[in-house]
């Protein structure tokens, strides 16, 4: 693809994935409101932090696309309303969404391969988020004590701890 001609496809999956993410971080602040034990609401808002830090690696391509996104608010209820509905049991949380990430990751590389060459590294730091997610719930589904590191990791330098295919 060259620089200068993005498709539809791309131009409305970029939109769609940005709203999921302004979405997502709705979902886990709500979900950390409602649990009960101090450190997995600390994860889970770093979760939200994670969220907000993926959509804003990609708000400059909507200005660039003129593509207009739902208003914050209305996502963010959304994905409050999401979390109102979802289970308050740790470790399903967890195993449910170590189940789904890994399709979200295969689609954030489809949405790579969509893009104009520039938009890539912006993008990739998009498609990281999930990885370094992903990477805590291994970790926090094996009990390990540092799990959050990977996504500590992301917020300091927009990338994934380990690369995954």
């Amino acid at each position: 693809m060259t620089a200068s001609t993005p498709t539809q496809k791309y131009l409305d999956t970029l939109l769609l994935y940005y709203e999921e993410e302004v979405e997502g971080e709705g979902f886990f602040q709500a979900l950390a409101d409602r649990l009960n034990d101090a450190d997995q609401k600390a994860k889970m808002v770093i979760m939200a932090d994670v969220e907000r830090f993926s959509a804003a690696s990609v708000e400059p391509l909507l200005s660039k696309y003129q593509l207009t996104p739902k208003s914050k608010k209305e996502l963010t209820l959304s994905g409050q309303a999401h979390a109102d509905s979802s289970s308050l049991d740790w470790i399903a949380i967890l195993e449910g969404m170590a189940k789904t990430f890994p399709g979200c990751i295969d689609m954030f590389k489809d949405l790579e391969a969509m893009a104009p060459v520039e938009d890539l590294p912006m993008l990739e730091v998009l498609t990281a988020h999930e990885i370094a997610a992903l990477d805590f719930l291994h970790l926090e589904l094996q009990g390990d004590p540092n799990s959050v590191s990977p996504m500590m990791h992301y917020l300091e330098t927009g990338t994934a701890a380990t690369e995954q295919a």
